[in-house]
This record gives structure tokens, sequence and C-alpha cells, in this order.
């Protein structure tokens, strides 16, 4: 039976727009603005937009909405079945011309802004290096500098901000990818600068020249990485005659030192923050980090309660909350619902994963312990062949770095506060403060 299709007014096209467009160009289209966040979240700007998506669906009474989004005819879709066969199909590509404009600022050619052969290419060389879907070939290696860094965090007396998140994501990251003991802090310097301009679409040529040239003289030495890491096996695969032409390796380790980063620090932040606002989550978790067999890497991949909670931190603020993607040609990913080459599709990722209807009464609620147990699948890393190259390594490490620092200390939530009976839809990160505490 064909699904019906409808095309929303212009009125509610200008208050998607003023919804969901505006927000997300002034809080930042790739790195978040620290003010308007914290606006946001104090006007309760994401409840506004939760809503404004659930009013849109019950007044056109459908799952498939014709719309306007940056720059062209876009589907909004709203159906599980619709998104997964778009998430899952070959005849759509995550570059939109919006996401392609900014990202190609500080990351040309990468990955995630790729299609066609050279996407392929591309897809292949991370997924090579990156060991997606399994456990990383260098995990022990990398196991050892989370053990070595994280105590850091937490040996003096004090409370935790977001300056020492940041620092520990930077030290961290940079040795996984550049090799034990290796930190750049002037590479980080050069990232945000670069990072900052594309929000608008623009390059900082100085840092995007003093980023590049760095990692390109590290990819040339033989000997550049002092230990295993990932710049061990991009830098031969830098220099195969014609390979990195295609798939410019430079570019998608820029994009790893982008995303490991972030992640780790946005993530570990945050994740604290609920397991600190949840005794008995708290408890239970430092219970299984504590009860683990062994203190390899398998001990840490077997931390399921603790991969829970990172897993609905991740569902309830998600990181990326719009997947666009254009099509590459014409395909119907559902009866009756036709998408002509060029035209967009945006799935509100952020809205599926609190809609009650999908998730129950747990939409929204901190429920580590249900992660499990058959629900819908999240699409926090995106899904099926689009899905982040990173996303195992990424949860390996996050969850080793939680593991480190949950084992011998407590957290208590001292701001921004988290109600548990209704996590907010937005959290100012940024503002966060925790105190860890020795067990009594």
């Amino acid at each position: 039976m064909a699904v019906e299709v409808r095309k929303i007014s212009l009125w509610d096209t200008l208050r998607l727009q003023w919804r969901i467009t505006a927000p997300g160009f002034f809080q930042g289209l790739v790195a978040s603005n620290r003010s308007v966040l914290a606006w946001r979240c104090r006007h309760g700007a994401g409840r506004a937009t939760m809503h404004f998506l659930r009013d849109l669906r019950e007044k056109y009474r459908c799952d498939h909405l014709w719309t306007w989004f940056p720059f062209g005819r876009t589907l909004l879709v709203f159906a599980p079945a619709t998104m997964e066969a778009v998430l899952s199909s070959e005849a759509n590509a995550a570059d939109p011309f919006i996401k392609k404009a900014a990202l190609s600022r500080f990351i040309p050619e990468a990955l995630v802004i790729s299609s066609g052969d050279e996407w392929r290419a591309r897809r292949r060389f991370n997924e090579g290096v990156l060991d997606t879907g399994t456990p990383h070939r260098y995990r022990e290696t990398f196991l050892r500098i989370v053990a070595q860094e994280a105590p850091r965090l937490t040996a003096e007396t004090r409370d935790l901000r977001w300056s020492d998140f940041e620092a520990l994501g930077e030290r961290i990251s940079h040795q996984v990818i550049l090799g034990l003991g290796v930190v750049r802090p002037e590479m980080t310097q050069q990232l945000a600068r670069m990072v900052g301009r594309s929000n608008f679409m623009l390059r900082d040529s100085s840092a995007f020249s003093g980023f590049y040239e760095t990692l390109g003289r590290d990819l040339a030495r033989k000997d550049a990485a002092p230990s295993a890491c990932l710049l061990h096996d991009s830098a031969p695969a830098a220099s195969k005659g014609g390979a990195s032409d295609t798939v410019s390796v430079p570019t998608q380790m820029g994009f790893w030192f982008f995303v490991l980063k972030d992640a780790l620090e946005l993530h570990v932040a945050r994740t604290l923050a609920l397991i600190a606002a949840h005794a008995d989550v708290q408890r239970r978790v430092r219970e299984e980090i504590r009860a683990a067999s062994g203190s390899g890497a398998d001990a840490i991949e077997n931390l399921r309660y603790l991969e829970g909670c990172i897993a609905e931190q991740l569902r309830l603020w998600t990181p990326v909350p719009i997947l666009l993607r254009r099509a590459d040609m014409s395909f119907s990913p559902a009866d009756g619902v036709a998408i002509d080459k060029g035209r967009k599709v945006l799935i509100h990722a952020g809205f599926y994963h609190r809609d009650p209807g999908i998730f129950g009464g747990r939409a929204n609620s901190f429920s580590p312990e249900r992660v499990r147990d058959g629900s819908p699948a999240p699409y926090f890393f995106s899904a099926h062949r689009q899905s982040c190259a990173g996303r195992t390594l990424v949860m390996f490490v996050l969850k080793a770095t939680l593991a480190a620092l949950l084992r011998e200390r407590r957290f208590e939530l001292l701001e921004p506060a988290i109600e548990p009976a209704r996590i907010p839809y937005l959290y100012d990160h940024f503002g966060v403060v925790l105190r860890a505490r020795h067990d009594a």
C-alpha cells in the first residue's frame, strides 16, 4: 500500500527555518557557539524545536513531508522504515551543499563529504586504518595511553570544568593518532581556528597551511610514529603510487583529529554528568567496572552497562541531530515516495531519539539498562553504509576513559543540574562542573 506524501505550507516552511535552520547556523554548523548554546538552554529552545516537529507531524497526519531546506526541495521523513531505507540505500550521498561548504573549509576531500568512486576509495582507507566494526588491532596501546592520561584529570582535589575535559581530549586523541607521548597543542589551536571559521564557510589559510604541513612531515617520515597508532598505518598508504591522490590521506587524518578530540571531551563530560545525576546508575556502573575480570582491552570491551550509559547519552543529546542526504539518482525508499535526483532527504535523529512513539517511556529518561533489550536502533553514529567509520574505535576509547575515571572516584554534578525525571533536550556542557571524590 502506497504511503501518503504531503507538502507543507509556506508558513510552516518558514517556521521550520526558524526552529531548525536558523538555530543550527547560529549555534554552529561545525563547532558549537558557547554563548548561543547557553542562551538556547536557558530559554528551552530544544524543547520548542521538538514540540514544533511533533506538532508538524500531527497537523499534516503524515510521516513524509515535502518542504524547503537550504538549498532546495527536501523530504522530511518521520517514518522509521523509510529512515532505514534511505540510510541503507546506495542512491544517496551524505554530501549536500551546506554540509560540504562548511566542512570543506578545513577537511577538503574528507570521507564525510565525498560521494561516488572517491567515497568508496576513502571509505576503504578509513575502514582499513580504523578497523571499523571490529576491535582495533592497537587497542592495548590505546588503553595504555588512557591509563596514563585519565588519572591526570583527578590527580588534584578540585572541581572539574570544561577546560579539563578539553585537555584530556587533546592528550588522548593526539597520542592515539600520532603515537605514545606525542601531543601537539599548536595543532589543536590551528584546528580550533579552522573549525571556527568553517562555521561561516570560510577558511583560515594560515592555520590550514600550518596544520597540514605538520601532518605532512609526520607522514613523510618513515619512523614518524614512536608507537603503534593510526599514523603507523596511514603513512605507508600515503606513499603508494597514486593512492593518496584519491584518498587524500592528510584530509582523512585531519577529520580524525577533529572528531576524536571532540568525542572525548564532549561525551566523557556529558556521560559523567548523567551518571553523577543518577545515584543508582553510578553505583551499578562502578560495580561493573570493579568486577571486570582482568585489566586489558577485553575487559573494557565487556563493560556492557557502561557502554549502555554512553549510548543513552548519545541518544538523549545526539551530537549530529540532523542527517541530511542528497539523492545521487532518483529512487523510492517507500511505496509512493519518489525522490528525484538532486533532491534532499532530512532525518531529524534528535527528534526520532526522543519520540515516545518509538522509544516509549524511556524516550526522555536515562535508562542504560534498557539499551540492549531489543529497543529501536539509534542513529547517533548515523547507520549502515555511511555510518561513522570510527564508531568502534571511538566507543572503545570512551569506555576505557570513563572506566579509568570511575574505577577510583565517584562524581558529583554541581552544575548545570539535571533532573532525572526528565532529561533536558539541550545541555550546556561548556558550563559543566563535576566534583571527583574518593570513596568513603
